[in-house]
């Protein structure tokens, strides 16, 4: 029997049917986490914890700055060859795509200026800074809804990361789809139409708002990446989100003049591990993980929720809109992001299927509940 704790920690990453819309999602990981424990047992399978699981892609573990790992070890495991040829992937080296999948899910890539990130002339100019414009680009949002939402959000740079990144995400499914399909897959154009023409925030209706609010708990609440119409590869949300906030965060300039990087490295100086990076701190965006950015956008949201708290203590608009918002859908970038996930959905899946033994499916239930849910022994 599944544990109370964990049925509420997963209940709240129900998806919403926000758009009946399925884009092409790839969740390599859970795929990963199937044949692992097909091939080695739950024992074997699960037998690492979070350090343990980002040290086989990353350098250094500890440090936001870490590069990819020139030799994972996953990749010379017995079982890799037999995985990676079980995917239906069209490519040349398969091992390789499945890798640079796996590093993209998981949030071990960085958002480098010309690397990760593209910055064209057009991008530098749309949002007035190539640090900017890299977090941006990664996370895949286009410049006016980018700008919109900050001006409709003012200092809540997480709630407008999380506005934009839904936005963005019905624009996508509005471009993906024609008109006809509208209706059927949940799709309102006129909510964005609407929203971009506003000049103040109190004039979107609450009917306009949960509708983007629940796209972007929809989509936080999965943990797989989606690739669009024009074929191009997004984050999983949770990363978009921190992304975007990451660049609110750039494009309010610094306390320090030069600000926090140097090209696309951090300044010499900078503190370069996590523990010695100040809470809620900006640091050099471009030059971290995804999983970086996202460890500081949640200690910057809990932030953010208790000075709203604090400055909104009556029941107005404002406040309720906001508390609405922190506290049943940004929330979830807690949890939604991380691998672990990926284990829980095979887990439960596997149980539904039978596939597991009992004992089994109680090592794998224990491993996931302490993983998802933060529980300690």
């Amino acid at each position: 029997m599944k544990s109370l704790l964990r049925l509420a920690c997963l209940a709240a990453l129900l998806p919403l049917p926000a758009l009946a819309a399925e884009p092409t999602t790839i969740d390599i990981y859970r795929d990963l986490a199937r044949h692992r424990v097909a091939e080695l047992g739950a024992d074997r399978a699960f037998d690492y914890n979070t350090r343990g699981l980002v040290s086989r892609f990353l350098d250094d573990p500890d440090s936001p700055y870490s590069d990819l790992r020139e030799d994972p070890p996953l990749t010379n495991e017995v079982w890799w060859s037999d995985f990676v040829d079980s995917l239906p992937l069209d490519t040349a080296n398969k091992s390789a795509t499945a890798l640079g999948m796996l590093q993209w899910q998981g949030g071990f890539t960085k958002a480098r200026v010309d690397f990760e990130a593209h910055v064209d002339t057009a991008s530098l100019i749309a949002f007035k800074s190539p640090y900017v414009a890299a977090n941006a680009v990664k996370a895949g949002v286009d410049a006016d809804i980018f700008w919109k939402a900050r001006d409709f959000n003012g200092a809540m740079s997480t709630v407008a990361a999380g506005y934009a990144v839904a936005l963005q995400m019905l624009r996508d499914e509005i471009r993906s789809h024609p008109p006809e399909e509208y209706e059927a897959r949940g799709i309102k154009p006129d909510v964005l139409k609407r929203y971009l023409a506003q000049k103040y925030v109190d004039q979107v209706s609450d009917d306009d708002d949960r509708y983007i609010a629940d796209i972007m708990r929809y989509a936080i609440s999965r943990r797989d990446f989606t690739i669009d119409a024009d074929g191009r590869r997004q984050l999983p949300a949770a990363y978009r989100v921190a992304r975007v906030a990451a660049a609110y965060s750039d494009a309010r300039g610094y306390l320090n003049a030069n600000g926090y990087c140097k090209g696309n490295e951090p300044r010499p100086g900078e503190p370069r591990r996590a523990e010695d990076i100040e809470e809620n701190r900006p640091f050099c965006f471009v030059a971290a993980t995804d999983r970086a950015v996202h460890a500081w956008y949640r200690r910057q949201m809990r932030k953010e929720a208790a000075d709203v708290r604090l400055v909104h203590q009556s029941k107005d608009w404002a406040s309720e809109r906001l508390s609405f918002l922190l506290n049943t859908v940004l929330l979830l970038t807690d949890l939604a992001p991380f691998f672990e996930f990926g284990e829980a959905a095979a887990v439960d899946e596997m149980i539904g299927e039978g596939a597991l033994a009992e004992d089994e499916a109680a090592l794998a239930e224990e491993r996931v509940n302490q993983l998802t849910c933060r529980i300690r022994p």
